[in-house]
Order: structure tokens, then C-alpha cells, then sequence
């Protein structure tokens, strides 16, 4: 499986990129109440593209025997996946104010941010 691990690095960083490609599309989609939200493409690609970045994650921890609650920068970055998440269906979905909905997706992009720092340095404290 070792002999594979580039192979998947490389799947997972280009699903990291395809996920906030597809997250910034919709994002500007959203802004502009563009009908593309909601064409068949748009509603199930990127659950493909992050189901299949998960599943590489899930795969390199397995390889390099590095698991969240055991390796603390993992822990952080499923901590800010969880937030980046949670603060993406506030926004994709809340149909409260606009107000709330920016800062929610201000919250998700530092997130976003937060877990690529993390994953560069291997420092769950990279941001202090």
C-alpha cells in the first residue's frame, strides 16, 4: 500500500482543489440566485469529489499509521473540516439574513484555510 501513497496524496490534493473550486462556484451561484444551483451536475458533483477526497484522507492516515485523537494536527484538521462543513450549510442553506450567511461563509473559507495550513505544516497551532 506504501507504494501507492504519492498516488493518493496526489488524488487528495486534487479533490482539495476541485472542493473549494466547486465551493467558490456555487458561492458566487448563490450570490447571484443563478439557476445553475440547482442543475443536477451542481447538486451532485461535489458530494462525489468530497466523498472521494475523504476517502483518500482515510487512506493516508492508514499508510502513514497517523489517526485523529492519536496525531493532534489530523484532530485539527478533522476539527476544521467539521467547521468548514457546518459553517457551509449555514450559508448554502440558512434562509435568515444575508448578514448572518456572509459571516457564516467568511467562517467556512477561514476554515478552509485553517485545515490547509495544517495539513502543510503538520502544526494544529500553525495560526498562533
Amino acid at each position: 500500500m506504501a507504494e501507492y501513497y504519492l498516488y493518493i496524496k496526489i488524488l487528495h490534493v486534487s479533490c482539495v482543489v476541485s472542493s473549494i473550486t466547486l465551493f467558490l462556484l456555487r458561492t458566487m451561484w448563490t450570490f447571484q440566485s443563478s439557476p445553475m444551483l440547482a442543475s443536477p451536475w451542481a447538486r451532485s458533483i461535489p458530494h462525489y469529489v468530497d466523498t472521494t477526497l475523504f476517502a483518500a484522507a482515510i487512506l493516508l492516515t492508514t499508510i502513514i499509521h497517523q489517526y485523529p485523537l492519536q496525531a493532534p494536527w489530523l484532530t485539527a484538521k478533522v476539527g476544521g473540516l467539521l467547521a468548514h462543513i457546518l459553517f457551509g450549510l449555514v450559508f448554502f442553506h440558512y434562509k435568515g439574513s444575508w448578514a448572518v450567511r456572509k459571516v457564516a461563509l467568511a467562517l467556512s473559507l477561514l476554515s478552509f484555510g485553517y485545515i490547509v495550513a495544517v495539513a502543510l505544516t503538520r502544526d494544529p497551532l500553525v495560526l498562533v
